[in-house]
């Protein structure tokens, strides 16, 4: 089992079972379209996915599976529940940020899934793109970002420019193919560091607060989506190959 494939699992499973607690979707996972019924059981059922799915890539017999299928199940919400609201207000740059960080996951369950090379790219290329808008967030956002630097850090909007000006980066490595895996790797690690300096303290202080677990789960997700990706690329590779 590949380093990529046992973190995704975690982050998998630790989205499906905060589902569940929350019952039902939470941020990045709502706003959802809104002419599609049944929301709570969607909710439920999506949580049994996501859980199901993330144990199924941990055991070796069903880890091909059930990485298909998370594939097949997080590019419908995707394209089905989360696009349709982005589009509806394509001028509100937070819906993009949402919109990311699903496409990101997507690409994680892709590069898992992938049995050809264009299918890896594939999945380089939206993660990518993805990273664009997650990193743009924070300079529509700056004074929200701003809020969320470490206190003991000094000049907060430098570090929230820095970051934003990092996520964007890392987008364009993995979309040109420069450096795409140190690239992958250095999101990864930025988005851990985000989870245990700005997320863990609060949360070990309030355990019972929602909005931190779901702050914690879903940068430990996507990180760890970030680090599925670069699993599969070539580390030495410097640039895109030509042919």
């Amino acid at each position: 089992m590949t380093y990529g494939k046992f973190l995704f699992a975690i982050g998998i499973i630790a989205s499906g079972v905060l589902m569940f607690v929350n019952g039902g979707f939470y941020s990045p996972w709502v706003p959802v379209t809104k002419w599609i019924p049944g929301h709570v059981v969607l909710g439920y059922a999506s949580a049994a996915i996501l859980t199901i799915g993330g144990v199924g890539l941990l055991v070796k017999a069903t880890a091909e599976r059930s990485a298909r299928v998370l594939f097949w199940f997080l590019l419908a919400f995707l394209i089905v529940m989360k696009t349709p609201p982005a589009l509806a207000e394509a001028n509100v740059e937070v819906h993009w940020l949402d919109e990311g960080q699903i496409a990101v996951l997507v690409a994680g369950a892709l590069t898992l899934a992938a049995t050809k090379q264009k299918q890896l790219l594939a999945a380089r290329y939206l993660c990518g793109a993805a990273l664009i808008p997650i990193g743009l967030s924070h300079f529509f956002y700056w004074k929200i970002s701003m809020t969320m630097v470490p206190s003991v850090l000094p000049y907060p909007k430098a570090w929230v420019m820095f970051t934003g000006a990092a996520h964007v980066a890392a987008g364009l490595g993995l979309l040109t193919g420069v450096r795409a895996w140190l690239a992958a790797t250095l999101e990864g690690a930025m988005l851990t560091a985000f989870a245990v300096l700005v997320w863990l303290g609060p949360l070990l202080g309030k355990l019972g607060s929602m909005e931190l677990w779901v702050d914690v789960v879903v940068t430990i997700a996507v990180a760890n989506a970030m680090f599925a990706v670069a699993s599969r690329i070539p580390k030495h590779q410097t640039a895109e190959p030509l042919s």
